[in-house]
């Protein structure tokens, strides 16, 4: 009869252990977009590492964020010498418009520079640590020249165009004075988006400054220390 009741006993908790257990593999999978279970809120990170040539899967990880009620704040991870302009932009954007609703926070690693800056100053705070080397937003546009070297071969390069306006740029021969303005034009075009960002200044919660090299106006939005060289 003892044995009986024993047995008995341990059928029911084995029941109640496995319905507790599926409830709360269900709470997790069904409560936030993460899949993973939590009883409180969640901060998420985002990494941001390498060469910045393309923006589709880091916007599409911060929108997964930003609809999961159970994340309350995100965190950049840069580690990047930046890149590409267009993306660190739309990267840039899509920080602002989650701003609105969660914290977002930049955590830089040894380097955020040029498009790796960019992003994080569109977060609410910035972190760094004093070795990391950040700043130096620009824009560069290079060409190279073999005009001595096919001479050198006997090659000879030819260029039609349509319009006197119209670049024809070629490592066949040196720019001229009309394309070399057109092109410093464009370029000069560029920088006022990146200006802009500049005013909507961040806090600065690295205790020490980063290394800011090429950018000295880093100083006065972060209240960074830029070190020698």
């Amino acid at each position: 009869m003892k044995r009986k009741r024993v047995l008995v006993g341990l059928i029911v908790l084995g029941v109640l252990l496995v319905f507790f257990i599926s409830a709360f593999f269900l709470i997790g999978q069904f409560g936030g977009k993460s899949g993973r279970f939590s009883f409180g809120g969640k901060i998420a990170i985002v990494e941001i590492k390498g060469v910045i040539s393309q923006s589709h899967g880091i916007i599409q990880e911060l929108r997964e964020y930003q609809e999961d009620d159970s994340v309350k704040a995100i965190v950049l991870r840069i580690d990047s010498p930046g890149e590409g302009s267009r993306p660190s932009q739309e990267i840039y954007r899509q920080i602002l418009k989650i701003k609105k609703d969660k914290k977002i926070v930049t955590s830089m690693g040894s380097v955020a520079a040029s498009g790796g800056y960019y992003i994080a100053c569109a977060s609410d705070l910035i972190v760094a640590n004093p070795g990391t080397v950040t700043g130096s937003i620009g824009v560069v546009m290079q060409f190279s020249n073999f005009e001595e070297l096919m001479k050198k071969v006997g090659i000879k390069g030819v260029v039609l165009k349509a319009g006197n306006t119209r670049i024809s740029v070629s490592p066949f021969r040196d720019m001229t004075p009309e394309e070399r303005m057109i092109l410093q034009e464009a370029i000069d075009n560029i920088p006022p988006a990146i200006h802009s960002s500049r005013g909507r200044g961040q806090k600065n919660g690295s205790g020490q400054g980063a290394r800011n090299r090429g950018w000295p106006d880093l100083d006065r939005r972060t209240g960074q220390n830029s070190g020698p060289g």
